[in-house]
């Protein structure tokens, strides 16, 4: 039994949703409003789970033509895990996704630069005199005259 629950499966779909069914009734300033829900109720429809998360980027785009003016249809890629199904575009890239590509890019550098000792650089001399003019090299220091 524990079994199972440690292999909680998610699944991928993409999905077309049509919106421009959606908001035809209604006030004008609310179809964008009911474009979101439709995305909701279709998702939930579809999937059969409860709770439906829409991504920012998706919210963004869907609110892109105002609240007059929505989109007509919209192709959306949804995630399901844990009786959650987590609604996103098709090309939207998730966190996770993001933080496993910034890992692997690490370990890619890794590999190819092994570890390395340091070579530490001798310093240069410090030297307090100040650089002495080609003119002035045959004159005496100003501390000593000349005999």
């Amino acid at each position: 039994m524990a079994e199972k629950k440690a292999k909680m499966s998610t699944d991928e779909k993409i999905y077309n949703i049509p919106l421009r069914s959606s908001y035809k009734s209604g006030t004008r300033i609310e179809r964008t409003k009911k474009s979101v829900k439709a995305v909701k109720e279709y998702v939930t429809k579809h999937t059969h789970t409860p709770e439906v998360r829409i991504s920012e980027k998706l919210n963004t785009t869907l609110w892109s033509g105002g609240a007059k003016k929505p989109l007509h249809k919209i192709t959306v890629k949804v995630t399901i895990s844990e009786g959650t199904a987590s609604v996103r575009l098709p090309d939207e890239i998730t966190l996770a996704e993001e933080k496993k590509k910034f890992l692997d890019k690490k370990d890619e550098k890794a590999e190819e630069k092994p570890d390395e000792a340091v070579k530490e650089e001798p310093e240069a001399e410090v030297n307090d005199e100040q650089p002495v003019p080609e003119d002035k090299k045959d004159e005496a220091p100003s501390g000593e005259e000349k005999k």
